[in-house]
């Protein structure tokens, strides 16, 4: 008996299934909702007046379900059909949209922080835009090319000099590539107008942060050099001729340097072709020095002759009297003529060979030059 109940009960619960899912597969025929359909359509209508990004996402969502409840129907069909190819092209307007944000922000990032000179804010910022979007706002080269100068120059900071340096190269390397900018800058405070001029710029910049920065004044002569060759402002700047200038004062620091140890090296006891020898050294190390004065003194002539400041024109005269005394081994007399002289002669460029130049008064081989 209870092996024939087990079996009856296991029957009923198989008929109360079977009728159950009969009842459901009849309440649920989505095309005979027409509440459901006509609450769907009125849902979607609604989300289309919203054009925010929000908006937008919350009407594709509301889209794909009609079509997943109702998108078979004959009495859906017309809305079905517009939606099947709109939702694709509406979820490709939103990626556009949010792109679009993400980019308007980061923007407004650079701009307040250029406004506020937060320029940990604007390297940051700058540096995302140029990754991103590198042909549309390749002007942000300057703007990180120029802030390690200003600091450097106006307050003796260095904390931006190594990513100045960087971007003043790689603005000059766009530029010989024949990139395309837009205004050579970001207004107001970082546009250079033309492309000559931002050449002249970037490369005082290179220059100054690598002699002033670096203390390396033999590799900042070629940029310094090319700041006075630019139609540019630089080259009515006098800050390039004066760093120029004192590029050869280390070089005249140099041989003063060898001609005191050839000097000193000088024996009594040296046969006459060992002293000879010495003193054909000691001469030709001399003309090179004499060669090297002039250099430095025409550097600074120029660097005068730029400035309207009193103070920084003396600083100039001193430097060219001190290195005039070295080449002529005299006082003053004559100094002004050179120096108009200099101001008027076409600028040498450091890097080429300094021509010696050989006076015909003996060297004493005393020890003294």
């Amino acid at each position: 008996m209870k092996t024939i109940f087990r079996y009856a009960n296991l029957g009923l619960l198989v008929a109360a299934i079977l009728a159950v899912g009969a009842v459901a597969g009849m309440a649920q025929d989505p095309c005979a909702d027409a509440d459901g359909q006509t609450a769907a359509n009125n849902k979607i209508t609604t989300l289309f007046a919203d054009k925010t990004i929000a908006g937008r996402k919350a009407y594709v969502s509301a889209g794909k379900e009609f079509l997943e409840k109702y998108g078979a129907c004959e009495s859906a069909k017309l809305l079905s059909e517009y939606l099947k190819p709109q939702l694709p092209k509406l979820e490709e307007t939103i990626k556009k949209m949010e792109e679009a944000k993400v980019k308007d922000e980061l923007i407004a990032r650079f701009n307040t922080a250029l406004t506020g000179k937060n320029w940990d804010g604007v390297f940051a910022s700058g540096k995302e835009l140029l990754q991103k979007y590198p042909d549309e706002f390749r002007d942000v080269e300057f703007v990180l090319g120029t802030i390690g100068f200003d600091e450097l120059y106006n307050k003796n900071n260095a904390k931006y000099n190594d990513e100045t340096l960087r971007y003043a190269r790689q603005a000059i390397a766009d530029m010989d590539a024949g990139k395309t900018f837009k205004s050579y800058g970001v207004p107001n405070d970082f546009v250079y107008k033309t492309k000559e001029n931002a050449a002249g710029w970037m490369n005082l910049v290179v220059g100054y942060i690598t002699q002033i920065g670096q203390k390396n004044k033999q590799g900042a002569a070629s940029s310094l050099y090319k700041a006075t060759q630019a139609a540019s402002d630089t080259a009515k700047n006098p800050v390039p001729y004066e760093l120029i200038g004192y590029f050869y004062f280390e070089e005249l620091d140099k041989l003063t340097t060898e001609i005191k140890a050839l000097a000193d090296s000088q024996k009594a006891e040296d046969t006459p072709e060992v002293a000879q020898q010495k003193v054909d050294q000691i001469k030709a190390k001399v003309a090179l020095a004499n060669g090297t004065s002039e250099r430095a003194m025409e550097a600074f002539a120029k660097a005068r002759a730029l400035s309207t400041a009193k103070a920084y024109q003396d600083k100039m005269r001193t430097n060219i009297e001190n290195a005039y005394k070295l080449r002529f081994a005299k006082g003053t007399e004559g100094m002004d003529a050179f120096i108009a002289a200099a101001e008027k002669k076409p600028f040498q460029n450091p890097l080429t060979p300094v021509t010696p130049i050989s006076d015909s008064e003996p060297v004493k081989t005393d020890g003294a030059t």
